[in-house]
């Protein structure tokens, strides 16, 4: 999978995990509806004042963006469950993620 499909994934995961629409997300950074379309669809890739401005207005560090860049053979299935399981986590109070770390290692150490 190349950057941009990734760096969409997590810009559309990150969306949804805040409960925003694109159109919502597009007026917030000043941008068009159909660009983050084409962002998250991976038809584009980001610039870096964009991704800044997502950076803000998501309210994640701008490396949250190129999490799991590094991994090649990475399918889109598990890009696209990876940036949801960090979405839904950066959302959890410290107590609240403790336990999903938990429940996560609990299900890998029982296959």
């Amino acid at each position: 999978m190349d950057t941009k499909t990734r760096i969409g994934i997590q810009i559309r995961e990150l969306r949804k995990a805040k409960g925003l629409t694109q159109d919502e997300l597009a007026a917030l950074i000043e941008r068009s509806t159909e660009a983050i379309s084409n962002l998250e669809r991976g038809i584009s890739l980001v610039g870096i004042d964009t991704l800044e401005r997502l950076s803000v207005k998501l309210g994640v560090p701008i490396r949250d963006f190129f999490e799991h860049a590094g991994q090649p053979r990475l399918s889109p299935r598990r890009a696209e469950l990876l940036a949801r399981l960090s979405a839904t986590a950066s959302g959890l109070s410290d107590k609240q993620l403790a336990l999903a770390v938990n429940q996560v290692m609990a299900i890998r150490d029982n296959g």
